[in-house]
């Protein structure tokens, strides 16, 4: 009879970490961690999710999403399982697989490329795995294992030509400060629609994983999110359980509402929040792009009441905010209707529209008519380069009372702040209609917004209403 080789305890080790990727982090933790691991739930369920595609890639399967999408608080582990420990795993079940790493800059990028190192070139992982480690090459950022697999670190908007990877992994590509500017999100979304995008050995196999905590509506995940053409999976882990966990049935392994009862506890969550303020709360810890009850303007400041219940008689005036385009990809134009009686406004209606500029001029006609446009209405537009125009238009075209207003002195932040306390006296009343739910989300959510363009109109009409005692539509008539 064959004698059986003799099973070490280093065979049974190897074999166990080959198998199971969860194993693989639990067993090489300490090679890049001093402080105690707290296995919570998320662990295991990222580990097992990531080691899926790592699988099929290192099969060279067909892919079955696009994009793996990670929404999770910071201090969750996320870098450490996904950037440093993922890679390295999947060498051990194919050593060829390149991966491209990136963050929001080279110092991240490269901080964490080298604790991925560390794994790679700790006494455990050479025990275990000798072959993978004899003919490394390269130094502790940017390293090959000698059998065709490569790491690769890169940051946010730089250019990595020549470089194509089996698997993406972008982690954190825009901080907090950065996403409140609308330059910084166009060029992160921007490097990750194209320039990353372009970075693959196969179409058909490369996956991009995308791990992150929200901070804007139009944010990485945000942009991606709303790409109807691309295949998603999308995984949102918050803080607290709210109906923003995906998919719905991580909700059963929240404890008490909390998604980390050790590390995420309600005194830490309350110490957080002081220090967050509510919209880095709602982004860093929820999940969401902005507070739920909204932000400088909150939902529930704006009363709605029926239209009958309204006054009635009143002069209806329009306030425009213009754009040239019929690409929801970019900004639409936004019209909203109000009348002001006894220093209170009230909002008839709300809208945005995608129109091309002939096209957004016969609508405004037919619209403002079909809301209670009078001979003693008026209808302002604001003066950018767009605004300009359409006055010039409407004035040769229709009889409408078409006025250029003033052009703002400060930010959209001052001006909102500015209104606030107008909005939450109740001075700004809504009239009930369809179009209630998506004008409050836009004014809660700013200024994480995707959009803005019904609150720039909103703020004019209280800066002018309100602000400035303007008498304007408060004459009554009938």
């Amino acid at each position: 009879m064959k004698k059986l080789p003799k099973i070490t305890a280093i065979d049974i080790e190897r074999e166990l970490c080959k198998r199971s990727f969860y194993f693989f982090a639990q067993y090489f933790w300490d090679t890049i961690i001093a402080e105690k691991p707290v296995w919570n739930w998320h662990i295991k369920y990222l580990c097992d999710e990531l080691q899926v595609i790592g699988k099929r890639v290192a099969e060279r399967l067909p892919k079955e999403f696009d994009y793996l999408i990670i929404n999770i608080p910071p201090g969750s582990s996320k870098s450490t399982v996904v950037s440093e420990m993922y890679p390295i795993w999947c060498w051990i079940i194919d050593p060829s697989q390149r991966f491209i790493c990136a963050s929001y800059s080279s110092t991240m990028a490269d901080e964490i490329a080298e604790k991925s190192y560390n794994i790679y070139t700790s006494e455990k992982f050479k025990r275990l795995f000798p072959k993978l480690v004899e003919k490394k090459s390269g130094g502790k950022t940017n390293f090959k294992n000698g059998l065709r697999g490569e790491r690769i670190p890169t940051s946010t908007g730089s250019s990595i030509t020549g470089q194509h990877a089996h698997q993406i992994i972008i982690d954190d590509p825009i901080t907090p400060t950065l996403a409140s500017s609308e330059t910084e999100r166009k060029t992160a979304n921007t490097w990750i629609s194209e320039t990353i995008a372009s970075r693959k050995v196969s179409l058909t196999v490369t996956v991009t994983i995308l791990v992150m905590q929200r901070l804007h509506e139009q944010d990485c995940t945000g942009f991606l999110l709303s790409k109807k053409n691309l295949n998603i999976k999308h995984i949102c882990i918050p803080a607290e359980l709210t109906e923003n966990v995906k998919p719905k049935e991580l909700s059963k392994y929240y404890t008490d509402g909390l998604f980390d009862i050790v590390r995420k506890t309600r005194q830490n969550l309350s110490q957080a929040k002081i220090e967050l303020g509510s919209y880095g709360y709602a982004g860093q810890m929820l999940q969401e792009p902005s507070p739920k009850d909204g932000g400088v303007l909150k939902k529930n400041w704006f009363p709605i009441i029926k239209a009958a219940a309204a006054p009635q008689g009143c002069i209806v005036n329009f306030q425009l905010d213009t754009a040239y385009t019929d690409k929801e990809k970019n900004d639409p134009s936004a019209m909203v209707s109000y009348f002001k009686h006894e220093n209170t406004v009230y909002i008839t209606n709300s809208i945005s529209v995608y129109k091309e500029f002939p096209e957004l001029c016969r609508w405004i006609p037919t619209h403002v008519r079909e809301h209670e446009y009078s001979d003693f209405s008026t209808l302002r537009v604001e003066p950018k380069a767009t605004g300009k125009t359409t006055v010039q238009q409407l004035r040769l075209e229709t009889n409408l009372n078409i006025i250029e207003d003033k052009a703002p002195t400060v930010d959209k932040v001052t001006r909102a702040r500015a209104c606030s306390p107008k909005v939450e006296s109740g001075r700004v009343i809504l009239l009930e209609g369809h179009w209630n739910e998506s004008f409050l989300n836009q004014v809660a959510a700013f200024p994480n917004a995707a959009h803005d363009d019904e609150l720039d109109c909103l703020t004019a009409i209280i800066e002018r209403e309100l602000i400035n005692n303007s008498n304007i539509g408060e004459y009554v008539f009938g």
